[in-house]
């Protein structure tokens, strides 16, 4: 029997070589996102488009690959990878075309590896399985390339179980001596059927209860069990899937969650926004909860938005994420690397970038957002999922507490957040107590007697006045502060005269403050107050000076409890990767959500640094020099395991709330709490 014969074999041939360019497309757009050289991209882009075809003939023991031999397939391979890389794909369309591309290349190569696998004479069985194989095989080599599970793997996604079905039209049409129509039916039903279980968020169930006769279907109000052939109503009485812990139930489904993840992440990043400015972000912050099924709340405190998702009685979990940018020119050379400019308060077009972290939080609270929404019914209660705009200018969480978020959200039972810091990726780390300083900046005038730079007899210079003032705050640190209270005061700017033979008449200074107490922080504006009035009376100053208070960010002072029932949970779930966090330096407004509205909060950081590159720098004692921290135009965390890591801490600190409580068979031994 010839291979593939006369109409069929051109329809073959055109089957497959969709599959080889939908593959390559694939291949090509997560190589450049992850920042291929050129040479790696187009090896990547290839091996995709060809990968699933030489698995088939290679098994098939059918000669050479057709992919070696026919040049349609390597120059449409390239020409596929050649359109991913001049045209940079990501956003809102890019993220409705990937499933599509996704479930075409799937279909056309079930479609295809059955069919071949019949024309050479084998039978049904084999056929169905070599079709799924091919359709699944591209992709699983590209995963594996980039030290990914492939995600036929997931474990929780349908994706084989289309190629199954694909590959069985492809069977039942071409034995019935309908191979041509067979080719075209079982690609429509393999996409299909991947676009289906992509958009209802079918998946298989995980633990001991599961029966290959069922299929789990989450939709947005109830769980239904479908068992093949016919309906079988759930028993009321019996909880599904009891054996699986809830954590590990609900994070069953990342695998699905995190490919639009990542590209989301790219997309955020390379289209950052400044602080007050969020509203594209906002946009499409909003259109994922609506997707999700969350009550939508856009608008709070200016760009702010808030997702309620109630879930029957239980407590009330309020989850944040800080979505604004800062005034910094990228310097990382990722290929998503942002090159946006925008105005600033001022009116003055400065460079913009995700230089804080904040596109990964926003990221992993969507993640978390639609994890815990896809498997609601292993919780109880009620999540909020905050967006928060103006981190940076420390004034979004108070504008949205303004805005009346007490009385959108109801009463709260805990509130948590998170952020990434310049610590190895895969690493959580709690800690109780304060954990972030507060922070004050003050901007002080200081006044002179201005005239020319030849006649200083006749002035009062305010450069020397503020000169002075540097030196004497400087003592304030290390000889008011007690040795063992953290504390930093730094003078970031100085500002006075136009023109070097010109005496100004005045000067302005802008101090900054960090503290972790109320005492501290007295302590520290009080020597200020002193010491530049003091100096101002020494050098004659013919006005008092003027001091305005800026900017302030309130202490953050993780509750005792509160910290101590995630850290569990985290150490349960990460093992040794959770972590003690050390003490930071710098400040938040995330505290004064959960002030406001009078509940218990804990905040935490998750590491983003390349882990092996951070291992190298602190072997060498170069951490400090070699490990970009938040602010830097150097700041890119990893997206992987980076996203992950956030994602499932926020469901699992979530969690440790939501779910329903159950006394256990036997007690188990207490974890070893790293992060009190």
């Amino acid at each position: 029997m010839a291979v593939v014969e006369g109409a069929v074999s051109e329809v073959f041939r055109a089957v497959d070589l969709t599959g080889v360019f939908a593959n390559a497309v694939l291949g090509g757009v997560i190589a450049r996102h992850e920042g291929l050289d050129p040479v790696g991209f187009a090896a990547l882009a290839i091996m995709s488009g060809l990968g699933g075809g030489a698995i088939r003939d290679t098994l098939l023991q059918h000669g050479t690959p057709i992919a070696l031999t026919d040049y349609a397939y390597l120059l449409t391979a390239l020409g596929a990878a050649a359109l991913t890389f001049v045209v940079h794909v990501r956003g809102p369309l890019w993220d409705q075309a990937w499933p599509v591309v996704d479930a075409v290349a799937l279909g056309t190569w079930a479609a295809t590896g059955a069919q071949k696998t019949l024309a050479v004479g084998l039978g049904w069985l084999p056929a169905v399985l070599l079709g799924t194989i091919t359709a699944v095989g591209g992709g699983a080599v590209r995963d594996i390339v980039l030290r990914r599970v492939p995600t036929v793997l997931g474990g929780n996604t349908l994706y084989a179980t289309c190629a199954v079905a694909a590959s069985a039209v492809m069977v039942a049409l071409s034995l019935t001596g309908h191979p041509t129509t067979g080719l075209v039916a079982a690609t429509l039903t393999g996409a299909a059927l991947c676009l289906l279980a992509r958009r209802r968020g079918w998946i298989l169930p995980q633990g001991d209860s599961w029966s290959p006769s069922q299929v789990v279907v989450r939709s947005r109000d109830r769980l239904r069990v479908r068992v093949l052939g016919r309906r079988q109503r759930p028993d009321p009485k019996e909880k599904p899937m009891t054996s699986a812990s809830p954590v590990s139930a609900v994070l069953a489904g990342l695998p699905a969650v995190r490919g639009w993840q990542e590209d989301f992440y790219r997309d955020l990043h390379a289209d950052p926004e400044l602080s007050h400015q969020e509203r594209r972000t906002a946009a499409a912050v909003a259109a994922r909860l609506n997707e999700f099924g969350y009550q939508v709340h856009e608008g709070v405190g200016g760009t702010g938005v808030v997702g309620l998702l109630a879930n029957g009685a239980g407590p009330t979990v309020l989850l944040r994420a800080d979505m604004d940018a800062l005034p910094v020119r990228e310097a990382t050379g990722l290929p998503y690397a942002s090159t946006v400019t925008a105005t600033d308060d001022d009116g003055t077009q400065v460079p913009v970038m995700h230089a804080c972290g904040h596109d990964a939080h926003v990221t992993c609270l969507l993640g978390a957002a639609a994890l815990l929404a896809q498997g609601r019914e292993r919780w109880a209660g009620t999540l909020v999922a905050l967006f928060q705009p103006a981190e940076e200018t420390g004034d979004g969480a108070r504008g949205m507490v303004a805005d009346g978020l007490a009385d959108l959200v109801g009463p709260v039972s805990v509130a948590l957040g998170q952020h990434v810091l310049p610590m190895p990726a895969g690493q959580v780390g709690t800690r109780r107590g304060a954990v972030l300083s507060a922070a004050d900046s003050l901007r002080i005038t200081v006044h002179g007697r201005g005239g020319h730079g030849s006649m200083p007899q006749a002035t009062v210079d305010p450069v020397v006045l503020a000169a002075m003032i540097v030196v004497r705050l400087q003592t304030i640190i290390a000889r008011e502060v007690p040795p063992d209270e953290p504390a930093v005061l730094t003078i970031g700017s100085i500002q006075a005269g136009t023109k070097s033979n010109i005496i100004s008449d005045h000067a302005v200074l802008q101090v900054n403050i960090r503290s972790y107490s109320d005492q501290t922080r007295r302590t520290i504006l009080d020597a200020i107050h002193r010491i530049v009035t003091a100096e101002c009376q020494a050098s004659g100053s013919p006005s008092p000076p003027q001091f305005e208070l800026f900017d302030r960010y309130p202490l953050t002072d993780n509750d005792p409890a509160a910290t101590d029932r995630v850290a569990d949970a985290l150490v349960a779930h990460f093992g040794e990767r959770a972590v003690r966090l050390p003490l930071q330096t710098a400040s938040e407004d995330f505290s004064d959500i959960p002030t406001a509205l009078g509940v218990p909060y804990t905040y935490w950081g998750i590491g983003g640094t390349d882990p092996d590159t951070y291992r190298a720098a602190e072997a060498a004692g170069t951490l400090s020099r070699d490990i970009p921290v938040n602010h830097s135009a150097r700041f890119a965390p990893v997206i992987q395991p980076t996203l992950d890591t956030g994602t499932e801490a926020l469901v699992t600190a979530a969690l440790a709330w939501l779910a329903p409580v159950s006394a256990p068979a036997s007690a188990p031994a207490a974890p070893v709490r790293h992060g009190t």
